[in-house]
């Protein structure tokens, strides 16, 4: 007898289900519809570049799990249930595909592989969604935080497949076990439940199984209609989230030219930034219903590991739960205007503290927290973009409300008087070369490439020292450079990471201007912030370089000679500055330089590096504002330093280097770990002859 079996076996009235089946699409169409337009209230901006870019990372984290991978154990649970749930869907494809179509392929061989691949994954996906409930109930890592919908939507997976292993098994214990015992084992899944309730006899069996198959119908149409309305809608949102996501990198923020948007609205100024949750773009919406809640951003965020107010999870999800507040009042204002009144009771979006009348969806100690190091954006399976969110946020607050912190106010105020961030510093831009023979641009001079110095790099005494170490370097391996010297200004980094956006397009358009007088088309910078500038952000504005970090120059010069260096360090490790690594993926090449410095076997990283590095605590505007976290964040790294075993902390950044000095000096006074900046181990390690 040929291998198949009856589709709707012991099941009278069949034809309810596509009334279920209706019920449950059009529930779901509904929930689908409602956030869609809920997307549509932010402002248009939908990325549709770059397609087969796009597709590709659709397809590499969804059916590679590509990011989910960074941690093993989720990984191979979502592994589990992920594929689980597509074969079963598949599956059922197929059995709806032969009942409309009328021609009986689930015959023979194939019906037997159809069996056999089908129950693996089915016993797989409960494996799976033992191991999440298993992870949820008992390990409980701290990061993770359980709802009603987290339980909601796993136990509706778990009912659904071990439903569906009891219907087959009833089954098979009725028309197999007896008439075709070689048949049963393909099915190991129903096998088994079938082997434990064949003494009860077919009657009762068949009795159950016609009970439970209506009930496991209607369970599975109510999964499919609570899919877009609960946790279990980022299997649509997410890949639509990850689509759209920005293939330019985290490290770049865009923002219209304010000088055009005052030419057409002199009162531009006084709308920047979000302060109402209709104010953001619709992929920014579209960011709130993909978030998951996993908290993956959480566990990595250095401000939520230092004690500091803000979790990422906590933000985006609070903004969700605002959207859905206040979205349908929004939806009744007139077609596309942002400055429909809300009604009285409606929470702000941002307020200063909890103790307000209305309380706030986000505080503002959330939102200054962030250090913009993208650890968060990193580790998001759903692509959700952190960054972007929270400046806007701080572009109301700073731009339109004048609510910032002493310090803020200060740096900002000295970058708009100064053009500089530094409050109080003794030096002026060209006193940290006054002894040394370089070109200055600004006297006639030229050169191949600019050296840019960046404000901590002239201005900071420590940092000045890396700043001379570097030109030592450049000298020895005969690079063509100059400087700008007293022309030289800020980027304009510093500004924009804490909202200040005005003072950030201000910057960059007088180094633009500066740049084009002098026909600079080659930047080398030690710092990567004023990295991330130049190569991402300035183009914007039409000045577009080729950027160069210092270790990658120098990795250049030792790979092609121009750079013969000792091996002589001992005990060595490098710490990736978010800017440089993170958010432009520089790894390799500040690694190559410290192994040519090291000797074998000397060069050792930390648990957290490359993009699971931890940030020093510097970056989004700290180099400059305190928020006194419980535990700070560069001390936490200097931790990290000391787990590894390394005597030497290799940097590559200015703020860096001034963080772990901060650390050193208060956890490790005795000196035990030596911190320097890249360019100052390689300007140590010259041969003399070269």
């Amino acid at each position: 007898m040929e291998a198949t079996r009856e589709i709707y076996w012991n099941i009278v009235g069949g034809a309810l289900m596509y009334v279920l089946a209706v019920a449950a699409v059009g529930f779901f169409v509904w929930g689908l519809a409602r956030r869609i337009r809920l997307w549509r209230l932010g402002k248009p901006g939908a990325r549709v570049d770059r397609i087969p870019e796009r597709i590709g990372g659709v397809l590499a984290e969804v059916f590679l799990h590509r990011r989910l991978r960074r941690r093993s154990f989720p990984a191979v649970f979502h592994a589990l249930v992920f594929y689980g749930f597509l074969a079963q869907l598949v599956a059922t494809s197929l059995i709806s595909l032969q009942e409309w179509s009328g021609i009986e392929f689930l015959r023979g061989n194939f019906y037997l592989g159809y069996s056999l691949v089908s129950d693996v994954f089915g016993i797989l996906a409960v494996v799976g969604l033992t191991m999440a409930l298993w992870r949820r109930v008992v390990l409980r890592p701290a990061h993770l935080h359980s709802f009603l919908d987290d339980w909601l939507s796993l136990g509706l997976l778990l009912v659904i497949f071990l439903q569906g292993f009891v219907l087959e098994g009833c089954r098979i214990a009725v028309t197999e076990l007896q008439q075709q015992p070689d048949l049963a084992p393909w099915s190991p899944g129903g096998y088994a439940v079938a082997l434990l309730m064949e003494d009860l006899g077919a009657a009762r069996i068949s009795a159950i199984h016609r009970s439970l198959w209506w009930i496991h119908a209607a369970t599975a149409f109510g999964l499919i209609g609570y899919m877009s309305h609960g946790k279990l809608g980022h299997v649509f949102f997410g890949p639509l989230n990850i689509f759209l996501r920005n293939l330019d990198g985290s490290g770049k923020l865009s923002h219209p030219d304010i000088e055009a948007l005052l030419d057409t609205d002199p009162d531009a100024l006084e709308n920047l930034g979000v302060a109402r949750i209709d104010q953001f773009k619709s992929k920014q919406l579209l960011d709130l219903d993909s978030c998951v809640n996993c908290g993956r951003c959480e566990e990595v965020c250095p401000a939520s590991l230092s004690g500091a107010a803000l979790s990422p999870r906590k933000l985006i999800q609070d903004l969700k739960q605002h959207l859905h507040e206040t979205g349908p009042a929004l939806l009744k204002a007139p077609s596309g205007s942002n400055d429909e009144p809300l009604p009285t009771d409606t929470r702000p979006l941002v307020g200063a503290t909890s103790e307000e009348p209305t309380l706030p969806a986000v505080l503002e100690e959330e939102i200054w927290g962030c250090r913009t190091c993208g650890a968060c954006e990193a580790e998001c399976p759903v692509a959700v973009e952190h960054i972007p969110t929270i400046i806007d946020l701080r572009r109301n607050l700073v731009m339109t409300e004048a609510r910032m912190g002493e310090e803020t106010q200060q740096f900002l105020k000295n970058i708009e008087d100064r053009m500089h961030p530094w409050v109080g510093t003794a030096h002026d831009r060209e006193g940290w070369f006054a002894d040394l023979d370089i070109k200055v641009l600004g006297r006639g001079d030229t050169a191949e490439y600019l050296f840019w110095v960046g404000c901590t790099g002239a201005l900071v005494d420590r940092n000045i020292e890396v700043t001379r170490a570097m030109v030592r370097v450049l000298q020895a391996a005969g690079v063509d450079f100059a400087v700008l010297g007293a022309e030289e200004s800020c980027t304009g980094d510093p500004a924009r990471r804490v909202g200040e956006e005005l003072s950030f397009q201000t910057c960059a358009k007088t180094n633009i201007e500066t740049f084009a007088r002098y026909g600079v088309e080659k930047i080398i910078v030690t710092c990567p912030h004023c990295f991330n500038s130049f190569k991402n952000e300035y183009a914007d504005f039409e000045g577009r370089y080729e950027v160069i970090h210092h270790t990658q120059l120098i990795a250049d010069l030792v790979r092609t000679g121009r750079l013969r260096l000792r091996e002589e360090l001992e005990s060595l490790t490098y710490h990736d500055p978010c800017y440089l690594g993170r958010h432009n993926e520089v790894y390799d090449e500040p690694r190559e330089v410290l192994q040519s410095l090291a000797k074998t076997g000397d060069m050792v990283e930390m648990e957290r590096s490359r993009s699971s590095a931890l940030c020093c605590g510097s970056g989004g505007g700290h180099a400059w504002m305190d928020d006194g976290p419980p535990s700070r964040i560069n001390h936490q790294r200097l931790e990290d330093v000391r787990s590894c075993g390394a005597e030497t902390a290799a940097v590559s950044c200015p703020f860096c280097l001034q963080m772990f000095d901060e650390a050193v000096s208060a956890k490790d006074p005795e000196g035990g770990i030596r911190v320097a900046d890249i360019a100052e181990l390689v300007a140590e390690a010259l041969e003399e002859d070269a």
